[in-house]
Order: C-alpha cells, then structure tokens, then sequence
C-alpha cells in the first residue's frame, strides 16, 4: 500500500481545529436543499437558473467541481434526463428541461475568456459545448453570475444516464484546468456562495439517507445534528500523492473489518490509502487486475464484465463493513453488507439465480482499469458528512437513518454568524498516521470448484502476485449510473497489489463465508 505522499511532517504532528457552530436565524446562514434519489444512481438537486428562472435538477457530485447544465441538443439521447422519453423522469419533480440560453436576459457567454467546453468520461464518453454565466438559484438563495459548463453535444457509447451535475470539489479540479490546460479556475458555486455572503464557510454537509429512501439532504454551510449519531469526526483532506495536489476530496483510509451479528469481528485490512469520498459514484471502485486475479484465486468466476455475485440472502444477516480512517478509532462509518447488493434480475423483471434457485445479487465493487479507490454512494449512504474545503478537512459520523427530525447549526467564520453560540465549540482532532500496518497472520482461505470454505477463525488472504492496473486518471464531470469517472478528476491511482487485495478479498471472501455455491444457472 503506497503511502500518502502529501502527509508531510508538520502533518504527521498531531492538529487540532476547532470549528463554531451557530443556531441558525436567517436564510443567509445556510442554504438547504432536498437531494432526489433518482432510479438509486444520482442524488439531485433542484435549481433555476436565467431570468426568466428555468427549473431543472442538477446531480450534487463531491466527486467533480464544475456546474454542467445540458442544453437542448444534449437532450436528443435517449438517455438524457432531460429527454421526455427517458423512464427515469417517473417521479422526479420538476420534470428535468434543458437549459435555453438564448431564453435568459441575464445569460453572459465566457467564451472568450475560458474557450471551449470539454469533458471526457470513463468509458469514452464526451461532453462538448462552451462556458456560460448567469444567475443560479437553490431554494431561494440566488448566486449571481455563475459559471457552468453548457453542454451541446453529449457523446454517449456507454449508454449511461446522461444528468447535469453540480461539482462540489476543489475550483482546482475544474475542466477549465484539467482539460482545458487553463492554471486559472472559475469561481465555483461553493466559492460564490461564500463571496456574495450566502454562507460564511466554504463548507456543505450531506445526508443520503437509507438507499431505498427516496432522497435526503444537503446543507451548504452548516449541519444537522438530528441526521447523525455521536460526534462529527475529522479527518484531512489529503494531496493526490501521485500529484502532490490537493485538489480532490480524498481522505486517508486506513482500515476495514467485517463486524458480524453474532459479535464477532474480523480485520481484513489496515494501511494508508487515498480514497475519494464521491456522492457521484454509485459503489466502490477498485482496480480490474486485482479484482480479476483475487477472484480466480478464490475459485470465482467473474462474469464478462469482471461482475461478481453473491446469494441476495446475504443481505438479511446484519452483519457490517466498518471503514476506519486516519487511524482515528472514532473516525468510523459501518455499511451493512445490504447496501453492497443489488439483485441480478433478467428480462421482464424475473429474478436470476444459481443452480440451487437461489436469487443472486452483484456485489457493488466495480473493477476499473485505471486503478484507483472510490468510496460512492453505498458507503456515503450510512454516514453523515461534512465537508470543510475552507480547512481541508472532512467529518464524518455514523447517519441516523429515515428521521424526519431536524437540527440546523450554522458555520460560524472568523467573524461568526448568527445570534447563538453553541455553549461549547466543537473541537475535532486530525491523528496522526502510523503508515502501513502488518496483517495478522491467520488461516488460509480455501476454494473448491466455485464453492469456498474457511476455518472458523479471521481469513490470512494469501493472494499472490497480482499486479494493479496501469496509472491514469479518473472522475467525470458529469454523472451517469455508471461508476467510472472521468479524466478530470482521479483519485488514488495503483499501490502494491497485496493491499489492495486484501480490501477487496475481504469483501469477496466474507459474502461468501456462509457458504454455498453462487454458481450460475446455465
């Protein structure tokens, strides 16, 4: 596991940042908004923007940093959001519309400063068109003179759904930098948001909620603490290591352990790696080669895709994945092992199943050629997330699921916002890391056929030598049910294929310790 090279020695001291919390009074201490779970693949979010207001709805993506709204030609594929035609519209309010620029008063074109418009997704996929600025408003607080990527020609080989998406990164990872080659970003809606006074930080919170709920929230310059358990710990946002930048919202993740109903807990991984949080990716990413090489040594056969499957009743056990970060025993978030399965369903909606007639579900690790880690919506599911891009700092604590009670605290700046102080200021605590730690050593993980079976004690994950893929970029600037991201924006990319695999051969071997075979019924 490749060591975070941005953690540099006055990170390794031990930091402490305090933050101030207000109760809030008035509308300009925070922006809140309603996030739409649409088809289980995007959380969105109303918006208007022009005079006159055009109302669409804009997918909230911490893992991409531009404003990209789809013009009218965009729309012509089928599955655009914003095509009449496309069966995602069931349910969403407002109908998703194209944006029509030549329709606002206010509209200013950014051609000749910015130039063109580009993005390229995972996939192949492109987004061609240019830069425009006009008035955006979220739930009645209005930015003036926003930049947004306009889009009028979505080139879409996958097939993924096509929807106009709302960065929430770095303005540093905007397409106008990375594609355009420009070193100068345009003010993001976050940024402006600060600027023109409608929040006093450069910080948002996100609740996604239960995964079959239909939606959540999110909170621009503030928290609810009615959404979370506990306390909100923080971890850094930490620099790209193979860039040294700091311009994506990656944190260092340092455990995973598989904690089961009946008390028992197994660690399956400890180490420092660079994961980025990405509410825009619906799983979690890892890199194909080792996903490939760890399923064949267990005795699995991947489907064509490198897709992996399990029994669905997996999902009724209870049990959980508990992720640890920054070597912080309170900085944890638990993912029952039920938000990592989808069932497998054939033509007509008929489910599909093994040779016992067992109902399969596909396990929501996506392999990916490029190599990097993204931790997406089944794991942003179960938390509750604040991120501070003023301080480069993420909290996270455990999510309080489908409440519909609220308890909205303000941010308070350097000059404080709001009437109210909380009596006592919030004080969270970035550890320092302890770099790669040893896997314990333990019994040997079995395989007959497609069957596996393991002695009673924690998995020893001997793996060989499998290599990860090759280096490369990795985060779209547009959002799609797909979990592969564009160019523009990548996380971690490969580290030493041993721990790499023991995060994901932890996740494989114990959906399949309770054994029985998941063989296909052919």
């Amino acid at each position: 596991m490749a060591l975070l090279s941005g953690l540099a020695a006055a990170d390794v001291a031990k930091k402490v940042v305090s933050m101030e919390f207000t109760r809030r009074q008035t509308v300009s201490d925070t922006i809140g908004a309603t996030l739409q779970n649409v088809m289980q693949t995007a959380y969105a979010v109303n918006i208007s923007i022009g005079t006159p207001p055009q109302y669409m709805i804009v997918e909230a993506d911490t893992g991409s940093s531009d404003l990209v709204i789809l013009g009218p030609n965009s729309c012509l594929d089928a599955n655009a959001l914003c095509n009449p035609n496309n069966p995602a519209l069931a349910g969403i309010t407002p109908t998703p519309l194209p944006f029509y620029s030549n329709v606002s008063s206010s509209i200013q074109d950014m051609t000749d400063s910015l130039g063109g418009f580009t993005a390229t997704y995972g996939g192949g996929n492109t987004d061609l068109g240019s830069y425009l600025a006009d008035t955006v408003s979220i739930n009645g607080a209005v930015i003036s003179n926003q930049t947004f990527g306009y889009v009028q020609q979505a080139n879409n080989p996958q097939g993924a759904l096509i929807i106009p998406i709302m960065g929430l990164g770095f303005a540093t990872d905007e397409s106008v930098v990375t594609s355009e080659s420009s070193s100068t970003p345009y003010p993001s809606v976050l940024q402006q948001m600060k600027s023109q006074g409608l929040i006093d930080v450069a910080a948002y919170s996100i609740w996604l909620n239960d995964p079959a709920a239909t939606g959540g929230t999110i909170l621009f310059g503030g928290i609810d603490t009615a959404k979370f358990s506990g306390n909100l710990a923080a971890v850094p946002i930490v620099p790209d290591p193979e860039t040294g930048l700091q311009n994506r919202l990656l944190v260092p993740w340092t455990s995973l352990t598989y904690d089961s109903s009946d008390g028992t807990s197994a660690t399956l991984y400890t180490g420092n790696y660079g994961a980025l949080l990405d509410s825009g990716t619906t799983q979690m990413v890892l890199p194909t080669s080792l996903a490939m090489s760890l399923a064949n040594g267990l005795g699995l056969s991947p489907q064509p895709d490198g897709s992996l499957l399990v029994d669905c009743l997996y999902s009724q056990l209870g049990d959980t994945f508990t992720f640890g970060f920054n070597n912080d025993p309170t900085a944890t978030i638990s993912v029952p092992v039920s938000n990592f399965l989808k069932p497998l369903l054939l033509a007509g909606g008929t489910p599909q199943v093994d040779q016992a007639g067992n109902a399969l579900c596909s396990v929501g690790v996506v392999p990916d050629a490029t190599g990097f880690a993204i931790l997406g919506d089944i794991f942003m599911n179960a938390g509750y997330f604040l991120f501070d891009l003023d301080n480069n700092i993420i909290s996270m604590a455990q999510a309080v699921l489908n409440t519909t009670a609220s308890n909205v605290l303000a941010i308070a700046g350097t000059t404080g916002v709001g009437a109210t102080t909380v009596a006592t200021t919030a004080t969270i605590a970035i550890l320092p890391s302890s770099g790669v730690s040893t896997l314990p050593v333990s019994p040997k993980v079995t395989a007959t056929a497609k069957t596996l079976s393991i002695p009673s004690a924690s998995p020893t994950l001997n793996l060989g030598s499998a290599k990860a893929g090759p280096s490369n970029t990795g985060t779209a600037t547009s959002a799609s049910a797909s979990a592969s991201k564009s160019s523009a924006a990548s996380p971690m990319r490969q580290a030493p294929a041993q721990d790499d695999m023991v995060i994901l051969a932890g996740i494989i071997s114990l959906m399949t310790v309770l054994g029985g075979s998941f063989m296909l019924a052919t």
